[in-house]
């Protein structure tokens, strides 16, 4: 127990020491909170304070390997909602999934807005930083377990609920950032709902 409060504390305290950042992290960390709570209570998410900035359709391709006359998964489209804070470099994703049987698993993600300037390898530090800290705290409770996904970023980190939400789904949070190659800085964080047979009634429409 005393090890795991001075791993938070020490966090916490690299956190504080962000200066410039705070904002970024603050903000952050408010809109993780939100995303993280909507999917694993199965609730609305709590955009108070946020600017709605609509819903739309985006659709996913098929994906398809050279030589195989069919797709190996097929297209769909997902239903979106976007919130942003204004000024801030985050806006919010909710994602809805094609209903199956009724059911629409979510997801709730934080992109950088268009145009905001990219994630940079001291940011990338600072959000692990930050994020260790809310696992730190949510490992604490007993209610979830570590969950990292494939070690493919620069920054991959993860926190699953122990058990499944009121929509039979497991619930995971993640954090992935890429910083290290040429290419544009990869960021990518938020909570999501797994399971393909899980869900709840659609709250979108669908096209």
């Amino acid at each position: 127990m005393r090890r795991t409060t001075l791993s938070i504390l020490l966090n916490l305290a690299l956190i504080t020491s962000a200066g410039a950042n705070e904002d970024l992290f603050g903000v952050w960390r408010d809109l993780f909170t939100r995303c993280r709570i909507a999917m694993e209570t199965g609730k609305d998410f709590d955009a108070t304070g946020l600017r709605d900035l609509g819903r739309d359709v985006r659709t996913a391709a098929p994906v398809t390997a050279h030589g195989v006359p069919f797709p190996l998964l097929h297209g769909y489209k997902m239903a979106e909602q976007r919130w942003e804070v204004p000024g801030a470099r985050f806006v919010v994703v909710e994602i809805e999934y094609p209903p199956d049987h009724g059911k629409s698993r979510r997801a709730c993600k934080l992109e950088l807005a268009q145009g905001a300037k990219p994630i940079s390898a001291g940011e990338e530090n600072q959000l692990r930083t930050a994020f260790l800290a809310e696992r730190d705290v949510l490992l604490g409770t007993g209610r979830y377990e570590r969950w990292n996904p494939d070690p493919i970023f620069s920054t991959n980190l993860g926190v699953r609920l122990a058990e499944k939400n009121p929509s039979d789904c497991r619930v995971v949070s993640l954090m992935q950032i890429e910083t290290r190659s040429q290419s544009p800085s990869f960021f990518a964080t938020g909570t999501a709902e797994q399971d393909a047979a899980c869900g709840a009634a659609p709250r979108f429409a669908h096209p």
